[in-house]
This record gives C-alpha cells, structure tokens and sequence, in this order.
C-alpha cells in the first residue's frame, strides 16, 4: 500500500518533496508503468496542503516524463509512454526457435532453394548479425561500484549484448569517447535516482535513456521480517532527502515498532555509533562498498535496493530490441 506523507517542519519545498517521493516510489517498482497517482485535490486534503502544491509536483514530473496528467481521466505514470509494443503470433523465436527456423527453411526450399543454398543464406545471416552485435553497445550508469558491475552482468547476459559498466561521473566522457569510436552505443540505462541527472549530462545528444527498477527482494525481506520485536536496525543511506523516506518505508512495510536508527554516510559519528550499536544493518547499493570497509566482521548487514525488477527488465528488452529492429528497417 502506498503511504503519502511529507514532513511541513522540513526546509525542502513541499512540492520537491512530494516529487521525490513519487520518484522513489517509481525507482522502487511500488508504483509501476500505468498506475494511476491520487487526484490533486483528493492528495492536497490527505496531506492537508494547497493543492497548487501537488499540481506543481505533478506537473514538475509530467515535463521529465515520468507522469502523464490526462484531462478527465486523471494522472497516470507513463514510464514506457513511447513503447509500442508489436503484436506476434505464438510460434515466434522465442518459443518455438527450431520450428520457425523450420519454417523459414520450409520457405526458401519452396522458393527453389537447395538445402545447400539454404544453409549458407543462414550462415550468412548469422554472420551479419554476429558482426551488428559485436559493433553495438548500451552503458548502465549509477553512482556505486556496486550496481554498475553487479546490473551491467545481469543486463549483459539478459540482452545478449556489450553493457559497459560507467559512473555517473564518468557518464560525460565515455559518451564523448564513445562518438569517436567505431561501435555504436545503442543506448543508456539508469534507475530512476539518477534519470535527470543522467539527463542533464546527455543533453542535446540524441540517445534513448531507460529506466531501471530496483527493490527489496523477496529473500532480503523475508530474512528482515524473521527478527524479533527486540532487534536494534540501523539504517545508512547517502542522501538526506532520501532518508526520511527510507524511514517511513520500512517502517510502514516492516513494522511500525521497528527499532531504527538512521543517518547519512557524511554524517561520520553517527554512523560509526550504528555500526556498533545495532544488531542488523540496512543500507543502500550507493554506501554499500565503503561501509562495508568499516562495519564489524559479525553485524549483519542488507542492501535494501537488491534486486532488478523483472517487469522493468523485459519492458527494458522490449524497448532494445524494438530500438535495434528499426535499424534494420
């Protein structure tokens, strides 16, 4: 269930935070492509603020396209707005490979092949498109060592293409370098923490930036919900706009008694005081490496944000491979 709230005591806008909030929600996958967002007037009365705060708010993330407010109808998230998906019949390559290789084999026999001319159009083939492959390239970029390396491998083995794995502070140069070069980068991928960041370094170049998902996990969450009411969590994040959130969150999907003491990586004597104060440590993929160097041997410790969405990974092949088919047109 989705828990609104923003904090008035707060010296952040009201309105940066409500659009925070969405975005984490969306990074998140607890609001996914198609939901539907509450109506400005009915959010405005729960929080108990001007609605022109939320309007702005919505309108602020319907020009990053993220959201889509719709005259009548209402807001909607429209993370995939441009993707058309192709309608295909049952036997395509996916699930039937041998028999619609058959089939087209069937075809060019009909066609007054020989088996012989048949193999080496089909060797042709595989040839040319070993060599597209080998020439095309996306990068997957985030702040953390951690993510870059872990997702570009899943994204790799997942696409079957050459994912280079970049900081977002080395985002600028590799897309430079990457114009002087001889293969073509097909496209970037971020999560959503850093989609208008990565937006802002683009800028005019005409590349297709996607989104990725990542949340809790099922095995991650299941081990957290196993604690007794007396466990000590700590929580360790980067960023101090995040942290209310992250509080709330999973306290909301945990429990509303969870012992949590928080803080942000910066904030150096609080956090060394939760590293040996707490019986189980939560943390973020952006601060994972550096206090894993710090936290004692035995303290349990949890990437909160563990795992790729599934639906965002196939809508993310989904767009690839529509991307690449239109190449060949």
């Amino acid at each position: 269930m989705i828990k609104w709230f923003i904090d008035k005591s707060n010296k952040m806008p009201l309105y940066l935070q409500l659009k925070d909030l969405i975005k984490y929600y969306i990074s998140t996958g607890s609001i996914q492509d198609s939901h539907q967002l509450p109506g400005v007037n009915k959010l405005a009365q729960e929080l108990g603020i001007n609605f022109e705060t939320i309007r702005k708010a919505y309108k602020e993330l319907e020009k990053e396209g993220l959201i889509s407010m719709e005259r009548g109808r209402g807001t909607f998230v429209t993370l995939h707005k441009d993707f058309i998906p192709k309608t295909t019949p049952k036997r395509d390559l996916e699930l039937e490979p041998v028999g619609t290789f058959k089939h087209i084999m069937r075809r060019l026999l009909q066609a007054d092949k020989n088996l012989e001319e048949v193999k080496k159009i089909i060797d042709q083939a595989f040839h040319e498109i070993s060599l597209e492959s080998s020439s095309q390239f996306i990068i997957f970029t985030e702040c953390n060592a951690l993510q870059i390396n872990e997702i570009s491998k899943l994204l790799k083995d997942y696409l079957n293409l050459d994912v280079k794995p970049v900081l977002i502070k080395d985002l600028k140069n590799e897309v430079q370098r990457a114009s002087m070069e001889k293969k073509k980068l097909l496209a970037i991928v971020t999560t959503g923490f850093h989609m208008n960041e990565v937006r802002n370094i683009i800028g005019d170049i005409p590349l297709d930036i996607h989104l990725l998902i990542t949340n809790m996990s099922p095995e991650t969450r299941r081990q957290l919900e196993s604690f007794d009411n007396d466990t000590r969590f700590g929580l360790i994040c980067r960023d101090k706009e995040s942290l209310p959130l992250y509080n709330d969150l999973l306290k909301a999907e945990l429990s509303h008694d969870l012992k949590l003491s928080s803080c942000v990586l910066e904030e150096r004597l609080k956090v060394n005081h939760i590293l040996t104060s707490v019986n189980v440590l939560l943390i973020t993929p952006a601060v994972y490496e550096e206090i894993k160097k710090k936290a004692p041997s035995d303290l349990l410790i949890f990437n909160i944000l563990d795992k790729v969405d599934t639906i965002s990974l196939k809508l993310l092949k989904d767009r690839i491979f529509q991307q690449l088919n239109s190449y060949k047109l």
